[in-house]
């Protein structure tokens, strides 16, 4: 006898906390290289034009590091990860869980429920007999 689990429908929550998760590191990503690719083509006239825009850029990072924005967007993804990982770990255990029930279920149907069975055929006074030796 096969035991089914029981139908669930898929919990979509999970799929859209990591499409989001996804989003803000894609985004973060695209973020640096532009950064990075600014930073690189600084023209240098006479040295002056650079050290002008550095001190520029310098600021205008310092200030988006120290944005409010930045700290609870990082926050937020932290605790959306968390989350994810607490759901996947749930996740898990549940389908641990549930696969040893299955796996017990068919030993004892495969070899002791079969003996208990074979049990129950016998006459009362035999089966009697039986319970007191396997009692002691």
């Amino acid at each position: 006898m096969i035991i089914k689990p029981l139908e669930t429908k898929p919990d979509r929550s999970v799929l859209f906390k990591g499409v989001f998760l996804v989003t803000i590191i894609t985004t973060g990503i695209l973020l640096d290289k532009i950064f990075l690719k600014k930073s690189q083509d600084i023209p240098s006239i006479l040295g002056k034009t650079q050290e002008i825009k550095l001190q520029t850029q310098e600021k205008m990072v310092k200030k988006i590091q120290e944005s409010d924005l930045i700290n609870d967007s990082i926050k937020k993804a932290e605790e959306v990860g968390g989350t994810i990982l607490g759901e996947a770990t749930n996740t898990i255990n549940k389908l641990t869980s549930d696969a040893g029930s299955f796996v017990s279920d068919v030993i004892y149907n495969s070899s002791i429920g079969k003996v208990v069975d074979q049990i129950d055929k016998l006459p009362k006074d035999q089966q009697e007999k039986i319970r007191e030796q396997i009692c002691k």
